[in-house]
């Protein structure tokens, strides 16, 4: 009950760095939509649940069905994605509602490997609160390899050039 909204006049000025629009997180776009959805909801840890449980009740997860260049308003129209996906899309979703938010990177430990890859998201209510919109990874086994604005910066991988996958 403690995780509260805060007004932009009242968050340190270091955050408002995690409210604009990102290459994948175009907050310019889907602020509408943020709005019409979620604004009627009170403000605090509640309000970004209720994004949390609409991108994972409304978002299929399948696997191949984004690339490397598929955005928050990609993946919103046609209702599919990945673990980067489903948190970019909430990362935009919670920015255009005026609560800070960042891309994070890292592993699942789960209880039989193989361990996996996987992206969630971080809001800030005072201070940082991980979820992941999938709810296929609990947040307390997620080991952080970094944080960031969204995928450009936290990439799993990055190439230069022409990549040949084996296999």
């Amino acid at each position: 009950e403690d995780l509260l909204e805060h007004r932009i006049s009242d968050m340190p000025d270091e955050l408002l760095h995690w409210m604009t629009p990102t290459r994948f997180c175009e907050v310019d776009k889907l602020g509408n939509f943020a709005i019409s959805q979620f604004g009627q909801i009170a403000p605090g840890v509640g309000r970004v649940q209720a994004v949390v449980d609409w991108v994972r009740t409304n978002i299929a997860y399948v696997v191949g069905s984004s690339g490397g260049s598929s955005t928050a308003a990609d993946v919103l129209a046609q209702r599919a994605g990945v673990c980067r996906d489903f948190a970019h899309l909430a990362i935009t979703l919670c920015r255009a509602l005026n609560i800070p938010a960042r891309l994070v990177a890292g592993y699942v430990i789960f209880d039989e490997p193989p361990q996996d890859f996987h992206a969630i998201f971080e809001v800030w209510l005072g201070r940082w609160i991980p979820f992941d919109p999938t709810g296929l990874a609990p947040t307390d086994r997620f080991v952080r390899v970094g944080v960031g604005s969204d995928a450009k910066d936290v990439a799993f991988a990055t190439t230069f050039g022409q990549v040949a996958i084996s296999g």
